[in-house]
């Protein structure tokens, strides 16, 4: 896997493709790499509503829990995943980052049955949630967890982007989004992360 003209070019062994959204616009020089989840269950799911252009949304990289990989906007160009935003003197941080969505459920609660699901109501099994605390928030809560295929691959494609624009840092949807976002939340590794593509390991 390598990156050439802002996309990543894989081995035809490699899970990925490369699906355009409409969603959009002017050039841009990353400087910040910002993790998210889904919040839906499917890649499927996320690619279709990332090529809708009323969704006004869209990211340039989408990976699947099994580590497949659809990029959808060129790395130099402004993907819409970020929204309101602010970090230190910036705003806007989709003119400074790429945005990577994770598929995973995010934030669940317990329907009537006692079952996890998700904003969506898809029942999230037992044995894929956690409960924990995010940061912003002071009460439990389950959290669909991320499979070790795609915090992997996460991992080997962050690596490369910074290699390629020199990253300042790695941050979260609810880093740059506080009291709006809670993704890509308290199960994903967002310090070691963080080390790891930045080479602070």
């Amino acid at each position: 896997m390598k990156i050439s003209n802002h996309m990543l070019v894989g081995l035809p062994e490699e899970k990925i493709s490369y699906i355009a959204s409409p969603n959009f616009s002017l050039e841009i020089s990353p400087i910040y790499l910002i993790m998210h989840y889904t919040a839906g269950t499917t890649l499927s799911g996320a690619v279709s509503w990332f090529q809708n252009p009323d969704a006004q949304a869209s990211a340039h990289i989408v990976i699947d829990r099994d580590g497949t990989i659809v990029q959808m906007v060129s790395f130099n160009r402004r993907a819409w995943h970020a929204g309101k935003s602010k970090w230190g003197s910036l705003e806007s941080m989709n003119n400074y980052s790429i945005g990577i969505e994770l598929v995973n459920a995010g934030k669940l609660r317990r329907n009537p049955a006692g079952q996890w699901v998700n904003w969506a109501k898809t029942v999230i099994p037992d044995d894929e949630v956690s409960v924990a605390t995010h940061k912003a928030e002071t009460g439990e809560t389950g959290w669909h967890e991320y499979s070790n295929e795609q915090i992997n691959m996460a991992i080997d494609v962050g690596v490369l982007l910074h290699n390629k624009y020199n990253f300042t840092d790695v941050l979260g949807h609810d880093d740059v989004s506080p009291g709006r976002k809670v993704d890509p939340g308290p199960l994903f590794p967002i310090d070691s992360f963080r080390s790891v593509i930045l080479g602070r390991a």
